[in-house]
């Protein structure tokens, strides 16, 4: 569970946000470590086999239709999770389904970890956003 962990820590961009307080390699490891260790204690092990079969099985472009809402989507330009080079062909399914929807590039070097890490380099935007809402 814990190696498991550290490679999803790893994924979402921990070491950037480490390396901001931390120098040594040894210490960010180590830091990777002790924040894996504690999810591990309070994490159900079963619950990444449940998440594994829906990544597997669940494709979401299908219930596009079904968005009532503005949508603003907005991925890091870092993320390896969810990598921007998705976005042209998400933002063509919300558009061919009627979705109003729009598009944030977030300059980050935090990855999957940037919305909230890096929330005033989106913040304005999402600003923006709320407001043609409420002008709706």
């Amino acid at each position: 569970m814990i190696q498991i962990r550290i490679g999803t820590l790893k994924t979402y961009g921990i070491e950037t946000r480490l390396k901001a307080t931390m120098s040594d390699p040894a210490q960010i490891e180590a830091a990777i470590r002790d924040e894996a260790a504690r999810w591990a204690e309070g994490f159900d092990a079963n619950s990444l086999i449940i998440l594994a079969k829906a990544l597997r099985g669940f494709d979401v472009t299908a219930q596009f239709g079904r968005i009532k809402s503005k949508v603003l989507f907005v991925l890091s330009r870092t993320d390896k999770l969810f990598p921007p080079d998705i976005a042209p062909g998400v933002m063509q399914g919300l558009k061919s389904a009627g979705v109003d929807a729009d598009y944030f590039l977030l300059d980050s070097e935090y990855g999957h970890s940037a919305s909230g890490l890096d929330a005033d380099k989106w913040a304005p935007r999402l600003k923006q956003f709320l407001e043609s809402l409420e002008q709706a």
